[in-house]
């Protein structure tokens, strides 16, 4: 059964001053046209080799088609201001029981549909213009509450670190663990540990994007003289370049983390 339009309050934490926001969340389910408002705001803070995942590019769409009642967007007055991509996965309860990552989930989502006993949100995004305002806390909260009404009693994200760009040459398993005052050190990581979930380990390998050389240059507006391992805007990790193999794959770390409910 499609879940119908809501009205929420959303209370910014980080910033008083911005006050009491009135939203609504709404689903693909019950407006199809929202997919258009989907990929707009999946345009906005993805470097654009992550579109190249050769599992984004064969079943991302098609993950719309079978589980739209899980795709909220979350609306301000006339503007939307982001979304969850969730979709009902089966796991076992186990951390060695997760999925290696983001690639991997998709094809367990995929595959054992009869027999989900778990939410996984593969996306919850903000527009730029509205971070810093609770409202990803606020997402985390409703998307719990979706996840209950279905009978799930957990959600299991696999999350990609708001900064872990600016440190490509650190592990994720190291960065991972970094903390400031008792909470972890990355902004994303904060606010789902401050509203109740677990980091439970590093999803890796969670994405893998390959290609030409001649395909990453273009992807990534980089020239590539040498074989080796390069530092590119957006990434995670490095991307390794092999010129005599005409060759480039850059894999992505994530992280695993668990809120039960």
């Amino acid at each position: 059964m499609p879940i119908m339009s809501h009205d929420c309050k959303f209370i910014s934490t980080d910033k008083p001053m911005f006050g009491v926001i009135k939203m609504k969340f709404d689903t693909l389910s019950n407006n199809p046209k929202l997919i258009d408002v989907i990929n707009d705001i999946h345009s906005e803070p993805w470097p654009t080799f992550l579109s190249e995942d050769e599992i984004i590019k064969k079943y991302w769409r098609s993950l719309y088609e079978i589980y739209p009642q899980y795709q909220l967007l979350f609306k301000e007055e006339t503007d939307y201001v982001g979304l969850a991509n969730c979709f009902p996965i089966d796991w076992d309860g186990k951390v060695n029981g997760l999925p290696a990552g983001f690639d991997q989930a998709v094809e367990v989502i995929l595959k054992n549909q009869q027999t989900a006993n778990c939410l996984c949100a593969l996306a919850i995004v903000v527009r730029k213009k509205y971070s810093g305002k609770g409202i990803s806390s606020e997402i985390l909260k409703v998307v719990k509450e979706i996840g209950n009404k279905h009978g799930f009693t957990k959600l299991i994200i696999p999350v990609r670190p708001t900064l872990k760009s600016k440190y490509p040459l650190v592990s994720m398993k190291n960065y991972m663990q970094w903390e400031k005052s008792e909470l972890p050190f990355d902004p994303w990581l904060k606010i789902h540990v401050k509203n109740g979930g677990k980091i439970v380990k590093e999803a890796n390998p969670s994405m893998v994007v390959k290609g030409t050389v001649a395909q990453w240059q273009e992807w990534t507006g980089m020239y590539f003289g040498n074989s080796g391992d390069y530092v590119v805007e957006g990434a995670l990790n490095p991307v390794c370049i092999d010129l005599e193999n005409d060759f480039g794959e850059y894999v992505e770390p994530n992280v695993w983390v668990l809120h039960e409910f």
